[in-house]
């Protein structure tokens, strides 16, 4: 089974919960939005070579030659949006479950039919709610209230990645699907690279009124310079 794949290397997780963990990344081609604070548009399309330790490689890739990549127990499914290749996600998340590697994806949650297919062999999972203020592109509620549902009983985290726009309409919609499905799940607020959002704190205060996890954490390894 081979997929189309940007690139995979070693870092630490410079996102949501698991920050500063050291993982093993394999990056996706192709994606179903173009949001615009997006910072890796190579990936919007499922074209273009594949990199792996600065050489490049004709795409698509067969599930061994990635395994034979992987170093890290940790292993984020990224993008791009992984779930637009279900099958192949599916090859290659059985068969670092078979090497005993704990699988993470980060996801648009768009595609809540897709992450059906895969759930059994995924541990935990990074749900990134579309914001329409930051995006740029129509809300997608019903599509990440769907998708929650389903990774409920997985560590998740509903990641909003915001920017000074945000309006109380969209921190209300955000707020009500996490309630209605589980309280406890954490919220991780993510500010848009490079941006100041003067109220943040007040956001996340008004988010603590009702959920019991609510986190402000930023793209760390971009501060760090890391990949």
């Amino acid at each position: 089974m081979a997929g189309y794949i940007r690139e995979i290397f070693d870092s630490i997780q410079g996102e949501g919960i698991r920050v500063g963990q050291r993982m093993s990344f394999v990056r996706f081609l192709g994606c179903n939005l173009s949001c615009n604070y997006c910072d890796i548009p190579e990936c919007q399309k499922k074209e273009g070579p594949f990199f792996y330790k600065k050489k490049s490689y004709e795409n698509p890739v067969e599930v061994e030659f990635i395994l034979d990549k992987i170093s890290e127990e940790f292993v984020s499914l990224t993008g791009g949006e992984p779930l637009l290749q279900p099958l192949f996600l599916l090859e290659l998340c059985k068969r670092l479950k078979e090497e005993n590697k704990i699988t993470y994806l980060e996801t648009n949650g768009t595609l809540p039919g897709a992450y059906e297919m895969v759930a059994r062999y995924i541990d935990i999972v990074a749900l990134d709610f579309k914001i329409p203020t930051a995006t740029g592109r129509p809300g997608m509620w019903k599509k990440h209230e769907d998708f929650l549902k389903m990774a409920k009983d997985k560590e998740v985290f509903v990641k909003m990645v915001i920017d000074e726009n945000l309006i109380p309409r969209e921190l209300e919609q955000v707020l009500s699907i996490i309630e209605r499905i589980d309280k406890n799940i954490p919220l991780v607020i993510q500010p848009v690279y490079n941006r100041r959002i003067p109220n943040l704190l007040e956001i996340q205060k008004k988010a603590m009124e009702r959920l019991k996890d609510v986190r402000i954490i930023p793209q760390v390894h971009k501060y760090l310079k890391l990949e």
